[in-house]
């Protein structure tokens, strides 16, 4: 089954358009959306829950067309940067307003127990205290309780870690994450965090300028660019112009400063012209000269080392091939492979990782 499915949805907002979205999320499924700030992430998940009025096309979530409707009667939940707790009211009480939400638009029948809500999410001790003294964790759990009160078809989840600091957010992440695959509830989650897609995604969708312009599993998304502007997207840090010199099939043959590269196309290679080859980091394998290559390698080149950058557990190695390549490796195996700058050393990068996008 289809949990949401967006078709040619289209709407300005003063200079801003949000230009022809289609995508459709399965059920049960977690679809990212990944795309710079300005990208329209916020304005789609908004018109999806119903603030903002679609100029055309159609939004279903499940079997129901929701396109006219107000948002109380859409079944969202929705969940804000810094969670959107009403400061004035106690825990409880924000949560039992998702219960009257769900009560006006959905089955009169099903009453929701805001105790039983409360327990479930570990923060019933919590049911008279004021939103202002929670940690960051407890507002995210109060945050999920108020939007499963409304008993929703569909969570959307704009930014909500944005603000936190790196260890606040690495723990919500992870209950989150559990969360959502407890529940098997589908969800658009929107953010600007590549560690979000790889914790939370099934799917992914890149933005840019009130356009999808690429969507799919995580995998093949994150992995596979269809374009120079996804691959920016995605952060790839390798993006080299070249020139296709032979090309079958998904395969091709890539001049760039001198070096043939051996690279692979989405689309099918082109016969022949410039193109834009892109390269991840973490990709590129580095090895002393002296040492013997280990199997097969699609693309060999000999390189000087520019600069390395300590990340912590990784480091990042610029180097100079004859053009500008990146490395990324862990930093404990710098000093066996003799990374300095000045030195030597043989860079190897499988042609499946070589990838042909269009400018």
């Amino acid at each position: 089954m289809t949990a949401l499915t967006v078709a040619g949805l289209s709407l300005r907002l003063g200079d801003f358009v949000l230009d022809d979205i289609s995508f459709a999320l399965p059920d049960n499924d977690v679809m990212v959306v990944l795309g710079p700030n300005g990208a329209g992430k916020s304005v789609l998940l908004e018109t999806i829950a119903g603030f903002h009025r679609s100029a055309r096309g159609r939004i279903t979530i499940g079997s129901r067309d929701v396109t006219a409707l107000p948002p109380e009667q859409r079944r969202v939940g929705f969940v804000v940067q810094n969670f959107g707790l009403f400061p004035h009211l106690s825990v409880a009480h924000n949560v039992a307003l998702g219960a009257r939400g769900h009560r006006r638009g959905g089955p009169t029948a099903d009453r929701v127990d805001v105790a039983a809500l409360l327990e479930r999410f570990g923060i019933a001790h919590l049911a008279n205290a004021s939103p202002m003294v929670l940690s960051p964790g407890e507002k995210q759990r109060a945050a999920l309780a108020r939007a499963e009160a409304s008993h929703p078809d569909l969570f959307l989840l704009d930014e909500p870690f944005a603000a936190l600091d790196a260890p606040a957010r690495a723990q919500l992440r992870l209950e989150l994450a559990r969360f959502l695959r407890e529940r098997r509830l589908p969800a658009l989650f929107v953010t600007h965090d590549y560690v979000d897609v790889a914790a939370l995604g099934d799917r992914l969708a890149l933005m840019r300028g009130g356009r999808i312009i690429q969507s799919g599993t995580v995998d093949e998304v994150f992995h596979r660019p269809v374009s120079r502007a996804a691959a920016d997207i995605l952060g790839f840090e390798n993006q080299l112009v070249g020139r296709v010199e032979s090309g079958e099939g998904r395969s091709a043959r890539v001049v760039v400063a001198g070096w043939i590269l051996h690279a692979t196309a989405v689309g099918g290679a082109p016969a022949d012209g410039e193109t834009i080859v892109v390269i991840r980091a973490e990709n590129v394998r580095l090895a002393s000269p002296a040492t013997p290559p280990k199997g097969a390698a699609d693309n060999r080149l000999t390189a000087t080392v520019v600069a390395l950058e300590p990340l912590g557990a990784l480091t990042k190695v610029m180097l100079d091939c004859g053009f500008p390549l990146v490395a990324c490796l862990m930093s404990r195996d710098v000093p066996d492979i003799g990374l300095a700058p000045g030195a030597a050393v043989t860079a190897t990068i499988p042609a499946a990782d070589v990838h042909m996008v269009v400018a």
